[in-house]
């Protein structure tokens, strides 16, 4: 009986012991997740703050989760770069697009081969922003403030790299190599939409990119 009794406070003990190793690991594990997610919302809170004192953007309240749209990108791409390289002004017998709402600093974006539209006179400046086209156009704007662009390297291929337009391969593989535009996983989720705060992070990357 003696023998039994003992047996089963051992038995209890150790289902004891069990659960509060578990219930340790959880919450280490909850702490670690919050942690990362913490200095991801740390680094985005910097960067936000540096486009700001860097004039990329203003003070508007964004909601930085929000997916960027076309005309607000390059809007921030303008800021960042005519400040450092001036950006050309060419005269157009006519505007290159019909539905920009005489927005110049796409027209000028445009005049510098910057960014391009999706059509004849259509630029969309509603539509959302892909992460390859976000790439494409970082990569022309790296090209005219003549920050130099790596080769991409075959070993740093993305997972998803088939997924990838061929005509931003290049672009995807060059902001990687310079740690502008990339991923923590193994893909790049290139027809995913970029939010406001990745958009305003890459550019500040950029940014530190340039002899400023």
């Amino acid at each position: 009986m003696l023998k039994k009794a003992i047996t089963i406070i051992l038995a209890l003990a150790m289902m004891s012991g069990t659960s509060v190793f578990a219930s340790n690991e959880t919450e280490e594990s909850n702490n670690a997740t919050q942690i990362e997610q913490n200095s991801e919302v740390t680094a985005f809170e910097s960067d936000i703050s540096r486009a700001v004192s860097l004039g990329i953007i203003n003070n508007e309240n964004y909601n930085f989760n929000d997916d960027i749209t076309r005309e607000q990108f390059c809007n921030f791409v303008y800021n960042l770069v005519n400040p450092i390289k001036e950006l050309p002004i060419f005269k157009y017998e006519r505007a290159p697009f019909d539905d920009t709402n005489g927005n110049d600093k796409i027209t000028v974006l445009y005049s510098a081969k910057i960014v391009s539209g999706k059509g004849d006179y259509i630029f969309s400046p509603n539509d959302k922003l892909t992460r390859e086209e976000a790439a494409t156009i970082l990569c022309r704007a790296a090209n005219y403030l003549d920050i130099e662009l790596p080769l991409a390297k075959v070993d740093m291929s993305y997972a998803d790299n088939s997924e990838i337009s061929s005509w931003a391969v290049s672009s995807v593989y060059s902001l990687k190599t310079l740690n502008i535009l990339n991923n923590t996983d193994e893909n790049f989720n290139p027809k995913a939409n970029i939010t406001i705060s990745q958009a305003v992070s890459a550019l500040v990357r950029l940014y530190d990119k340039t002899d400023k």
